[in-house]
């Protein structure tokens, strides 16, 4: 047994002898198993913690549960069976959803809470034209998806917010006019507006298509309030109908104002519709937009896309004209117009102020019922506005000026014009009786509904007649305002104009694109029937010109015209091949080309004598008729509707000729609606959303736009039966207590 002991000591002390030596010992062993099972059984308890936190399933919140119940298959996936009818359906979260258990509830015949489909239509008065007693009786279904998708439309013709399904007021009324209709939400309404623009554009591509081959443009940018740069560009054709059309194709953003960016955005505007043929396009005389259009031809020539190498794409507007033109006459009364700006602010500053002139107007007798109206310094439409109704009331402006002691000091204090007198109240009644021929020829020539390129040459000639009637006149402040303005009216429409073209002719150049009168203005006028090109054209073109410059410009017109109608003549005139003939045919044939032969010869014979065998080309026969008489009620669309078969090529000209834009006011009018659109409170609208609604509003409207501007007499009018009304109700007696 001491043996034994000592041998087993000494394997001990060996063992731990060798431990020492490598390092490790029996006491660390331990101690790393025992650190192994705490870590492992720190992870079970992360674990199970982890397991704890997770999320419960979440509760079923749809009512349609309330008629199912989720039961789990032998291969572990999970079904809705039907309370009713057991009946099981999928019902994934991810990739089914609860729709096809709402279709199955409205037609399971066991569900007993099925609801009752009312196919009965109601009936109802629709009446017409506004006439509540008048109508005619028609069914009515309750739809809320066409009820959803028109409720979008409002929101877009009428430039609303998307919150305005949200507001309390509308809520209420719904809630009275049709209570089964459940309003959408603001993002709801949001995506119908985005689904309406996309299936308008899709009818207009398609429209586009079937019933236009060439396009005439207008285009303009305009910087919003939050100073983004938008362009418009709108699209003018007549449909196969003989119906001008005018539509929105772009609202956007671009870089910046220099002319190969507009260039270039007017280039991917017509990509991404596939109009690829254009006629003209209309913009003002700003000079990055002559670079645009230099920039376009070049693209359009290569593509083959414009007439006359595009040499009449270039058309200026012809309001900015009138506005370059009439902003020189304005200049010489610019302190009378200061004045009487002046004393219309001060009345409309306040209220007091505008009974008090109401009562001096009493008193003076004044006849005119119009408000007063502020002008915008930039815009000589509105200064004839307020003078045309500032004048009328002269003699209130005198007598107010006794009853207030501040109209005075303030009109005559250190910064103030001065208070206006009777020579500039003459000077403001002048003018304003001169810009009245402006301001109708504006509305004339900028009217949308409506053709007006081949009414352009008449307008024009007739401001020039005027101009030159002012500037020798007597009168000194008549004179000085036509001569300042008659020298505008020659750099854009006038002699200076037709003498540079002369002698561009004399020298045998064109200078394609460098006119500033294009000379599309006399081919409206030569496919009206009612003028052609007449004798009474031709003495009009001597007027403007001048005799020798003017006879050189009207053959030019017969030049270019003739031209452009043998170009067309080449684009519509059939190419189809003739086919050859059969064998059983050959005898026919040939006895046919025998008469052929034999009419050439005759035919020849009788041109040769001046004889009537001569075949006259379309533009001959159409120019050889007698002119329709100008009678108030002409429509030049119709007859050339009624007439497209007896001129078929020269229809075609005319077609895209009277589509032809004379004024930018279409593109530039759309940016009213998107200052609406795009106003102080909705500056975080996206570019593309606001294209969306602009474009849609246009096409959804189809050129019918409601004035936003009230008559000012018919609110006058108002305002004085709101206070016979309110002191009829003061002077009732009281009802007794």
């Amino acid at each position: 047994m001491g043996d034994t002991d000592e041998t087993v000591a000494c394997e001990i002390n060996h063992t731990q002898s060798q431990d020492t030596k490598t390092g490790v010992s029996t006491t660390g062993v331990v101690d790393a198993s025992k650190d192994k099972e705490e870590q492992q059984q720190s992870k079970d308890e992360e674990k199970a913690d982890e397991e704890s936190r997770k999320r419960k399933p979440m509760a079923l919140r749809s009512d349609v549960w309330e008629s199912f119940s989720k039961v789990k298959l032998a291969n572990g996936d999970e079904r809705a069976k039907c309370k009713w009818c057991t009946k099981l359906f999928h019902c994934g979260s991810r990739t089914n959803g609860t729709s096809s258990l709402k279709a199955h509830l409205k037609i399971c015949k066991k569900n007993p809470n099925k609801p009752v489909v009312d196919n009965q239509g109601t009936l109802q008065l629709t009446p017409c034209d506004g006439n509540s007693t008048l109508g005619t009786v028609t069914t009515w279904k309750f739809d809320p998806d066409k009820l959803r998708r028109c409720f979008a439309e409002m929101i877009i013709e009428d430039e609303q917010p998307f919150v305005l399904s949200e507001r309390s007021g509308l809520r209420k009324f719904m809630t009275l006019a049709c209570p089964r209709f459940v309003l959408p939400s603001r993002r709801t309404i949001t995506r119908a507006c985005v689904k309406v623009y996309e299936d308008e554009k899709e009818k207009l591509k398609k429209f586009f298509k079937d019933n236009c081959v060439r396009v005439c443009l207008t285009t303009d940018t305009w910087t919003a309030k939050n100073s983004q740069n938008f362009m418009c560009v709108t699209a003018h054709f007549i449909d196969n109908e003989w119906n001008l059309q005018k539509k929105i194709i772009g609202f956007f953003l671009v870089k910046g104002h220099r002319g190969e960016d507009i260039g270039k955005s007017l280039e991917n505007c017509l990509a991404e519709w596939g109009i690829d043929k254009v006629f003209t396009i209309t913009v003002d005389n700003a000079s990055a937009n002559n670079n645009a259009i230099k920039y376009m031809r070049r693209v359009l020539n290569e593509s083959k896309g414009c007439v006359a190498e595009g040499e009449y794409i270039h058309m200026r507007c012809a309001a900015h004209i009138i506005n370059l033109i009439v902003g020189d006459g304005l200049k010489e009364i610019g302190t009378s117009i200061q004045r009487v700006r002046a004393a219309v602010k001060f009345i409309r500053c306040g209220t007091s102020r505008l009974v008090k002139f109401k009562k001096c107007a009493e008193l003076a007798k004044v006849q005119s019922k119009a408000f007063l109206n502020l002008d915008i310094c930039t815009r000589w439409n509105s200064t004839y506005l307020m003078l045309n109704a500032a004048e009328k009331y002269q003699k209130a402006f005198e007598r107010y000026s006794d009853e207030d002691p501040y109209y005075k000091l303030e009109l005559e204090g250190e910064n103030g014009p001065g208070v206006p007198t009777r020579a500039d109240w003459e000077k403001a009644r002048k003018m304003a009786d001169f810009l009245e021929h402006f301001y109708d020829l504006t509305l004339r020539v900028s009217v949308q509904s409506r053709t007006t390129s081949h009414t352009y040459f008449h307008e024009i000639a007739d401001v020039l007649l005027l101009l030159r009637e002012w500037s020798h006149s007597e009168d000194k402040l008549s004179k000085e305002m036509g001569t300042r303005m008659l020298m505008k009216y020659y750099k854009y429409w006038g002699e200076k104009y037709g003498e540079r073209q002369g002698d561009r002719e004399k020298r045998g150049e064109k200078d394609k694109g460098d006119q500033l009168l294009n000379f599309t203005v006399f081919f409206c006028v030569a496919i009206d029937p009612r003028y052609k090109l007449s004798n009474c054209i031709r003495m009009g073109i001597k007027v403007m010109f001048g005799d020798t410059v003017g006879e050189k410009v009207w053959e030019t017109v017969n030049t270019y015209f003739r031209a452009l109608f043998e170009e067309y003549k080449e684009m519509y005139t059939p190419k189809d091949k003739a086919p050859q003939p059969t064998e059983s045919e050959s005898t026919a044939e040939t006895s046919k080309r025998v008469s052929c032969r034999w009419m050439s010869v005759i035919t020849q014979q009788l041109n040769s004598e001046g004889g009537s065998g001569t075949i006259k080309s379309e533009v001959d026969k159409y120019l050889s008729e007698d002119n329709e008489p100008d009678t108030p009620k002409f429509d030049i669309l119709k007859w050339w509707k009624a007439n497209s078969t007896r001129f078929p090529i020269l229809s075609h000209l005319a077609c895209d000729l009277l589509a032809i834009p004379i004024t930018s006011v279409a593109s530039e009018s759309a940016f009213s609606a998107g200052g609406r659109t795009l106003d102080d409170f909705r500056t975080s609208l996206t570019p593309r959303m606001v294209e969306r609604l602009v474009c849609a509003n246009d096409w959804l409207r189809g050129g019918n736009y409601v004035s936003v501007e009230e008559d000012s007499e018919q609110m006058a009018l108002l305002e004085e039966e709101l206070g016979d009304l309110s002191i009829s109700k003061e002077d009732t007696p009281a009802a007794t207590q």
